[in-house]
């Protein structure tokens, strides 16, 4: 009977430990960018930049298996190195791989015949742009030639010139694929 119940304790508690928690591989694909992290919010949840952020999973380590605690469903974030975090998908039931690029796209701004730049900003459609009241960025990158990554749909990129003067939008309709880089302008 003491070996009994002994056996039944050891099982109950080896799958209490193991019940809440798995392995997943979290793949940026060829589309994203080098670098970046992955974070992981229960889905629902506040997400990065929030005052009530609390990730289940924030890692900078891509194509090996991490530990991820619980069931589920979740939010995924990718944030591009020096970007900010996009939500790649939303009510994501965890399993053995994620392939980020299958739910981002990145936009590519060549920056030919284009003024020497402070700032490459893309933003919904109907955004006044930087410098103006409700200005809200989804993507800015530093200088032309670097990847904005963010989820499937239509943007404007918009063009803040080192010279110091008025932002300008170059791109109205930008279309944005997921897992594959739309290049401005083409």
């Amino acid at each position: 009977m003491r070996i009994a119940s002994f056996l039944v304790l050891f099982a109950l508690s080896t799958f209490a430990s193991g019940a809440g928690s798995s392995k997943v591989l979290f793949v940026p694909g060829l589309t994203l960018p080098k670098g970046g992290e992955v974070i992981v919010v229960p889905a629902g949840k506040p997400g990065p930049g929030a005052k009530e952020f609390r990730p289940t999973l924030q890692s900078k380590i891509f194509d090996r298996e991490l530990d991820l605690d619980g069931a589920g469903p979740f939010d995924v974030y990718f944030t591009p190195k020096g970007g900010r975090a996009v939500l790649a998908i939303a009510g994501w039931k965890p399993a053995k791989e994620l392939k980020l690029s299958s739910h981002l796209g990145t936009v590519y701004v060549r920056g030919d015949d284009l003024p020497r730049a402070s700032a490459i900003v893309l933003t919904l459609r109907e955004d006044p742009g930087p410098g103006e009241k409700g200005h809200s960025p989804i993507q800015p990158a530093a200088d032309y030639k670097e990847d904005l990554v963010v989820a499937d749909g239509f943007y404007a990129v918009w063009i803040v010139p080192a010279n110091g003067a008025k932002a300008r939008k170059i791109e109205d309709k930008t279309r944005v694929y997921t897992g594959r880089q739309t290049v401005v302008p083409e």
